[in-house]
């Protein structure tokens, strides 16, 4: 007959004990990280149309949306414009924070001077964060393209013709008078 020794009996049960910690941490961790895995549904249900179909170099064109948003998120927009001779002028890359609900809006997305006139695209990929998770593996999404016609010339109310600037009114620089003594 062999006599357990006081100290055989703590490592057998520190094994133990600790085997029952690493399960319940697992099991803890175990539906979180299923959903932030899984949590792969689409963000929003969307309409958009473009509401200034014709633009002119130098003006904004108008997309309005129509949002219906399904979770908190972050989003951040990659927004380009593709011109008539194929050059894409990126626009500033724009971060929100998006509550569910619907949301209605229009943005305004800057033409440059320089773009083509012609035929244009313009075209915007979306990131969504809306889990910790997905800060390094956030969804994408890109949106339909819109066509619309960049008119050659900005608005001749502006000021601008043909890239010059037309100074009318008041002068832009001034002029300060010398004095002798």
């Amino acid at each position: 007959m062999t006599v357990a020794t006081p100290s055989a009996r703590p490592d057998r049960f520190r094994g133990l004990f600790s085997n029952l910690v690493s399960i319940g941490v697992i099991l803890f961790a175990l539906p979180w990280l299923w959903w932030a895995i899984v949590d792969r549904q689409p963000i929003a249900t969307r309409i958009s149309e473009v509401v200034s179909t014709q633009v002119r170099q130098g003006e904004s064109l108008d997309i309005s949306y129509d949002v219906t948003w399904n979770s908190r998120c972050q989003i951040t927009a990659f927004r380009y414009i593709i011109d008539a001779m194929q050059v894409e002028w990126p626009i500033t890359q724009q971060d929100r924070i998006v509550e569910p609900g619907p949301s209605r809006f229009t943005i305004r997305i800057p033409i440059p001077l320089a773009a083509a006139p012609g035929e244009a695209i313009y075209r915007a990929d979306i990131a969504y964060r809306c889990n910790p998770l997905q800060r390094f593996f956030p969804l994408q999404t890109k949106l339909t393209p819109r066509h619309f016609t960049i008119l050659p010339g900005p608005n001749p109310s502006s000021g601008i013709k043909q890239g010059a600037l037309v100074l009318e009114g008041a002068p832009l620089v001034r002029q300060f008078v010398t004095f002798e003594r």
